[in-house]
């Protein structure tokens, strides 16, 4: 058996899984596979309120959220944090579907309304911006 003394690095592991596996299996339907697992990942939680959804996005996916604007019906958030930061210094084009996904699904929950999210990458502050849309005239009961 071969020691190691340097402790396994759980971004890389986490990055690896993300960034290599998915995108080779899911091919190009990755980002709305993700997104749609996001979703079902938020459904598997309850959350009483905002602020533990934010709580369960720190703790789950490793990263800080940190809202920065908001109108009546959109509200940006910026996702940091190691995580985020090594998977945008290692990758040319990586996905945040799932954390998208996972907080538009959460906020709903939360709120009551029908909530989508998308997102853009900005390299050079190492942060994702999430912006999530809520549609007040969409009934929750009609599926």
């Amino acid at each position: 058996m071969h020691s190691n003394n340097q402790a396994p690095d759980p971004l890389k592991s986490i990055s690896f899984l993300r960034d290599h596996l998915l995108p080779n299996l899911l091919k190009d339907d990755e980002k709305d596979i993700l997104y749609w697992a996001g979703k079902e990942l938020a459904r598997s939680s309850t959350f009483d309120s905002f602020e533990e959804l934010t709580e369960q996005m720190t703790t789950i996916f490793l990263g800080a959220l940190e809202q920065t604007k908001s109108t009546k019906h959109t509200f940006l958030y910026d996702w940091t944090g190691p995580l985020v930061s090594h998977r945008l210094t290692t990758q040319a084009a990586p996905s945040f579907s799932l954390e998208a996904g996972f907080l538009a699904e959460g906020y709903q929950q939360v709120t009551g309304i029908y909530t989508e999210a998308t997102y853009e990458i900005d390299f050079k502050q190492s942060r994702v911006t999430i912006l999530l849309q809520s549609d007040h005239h969409v009934s929750l009961n009609e599926n």
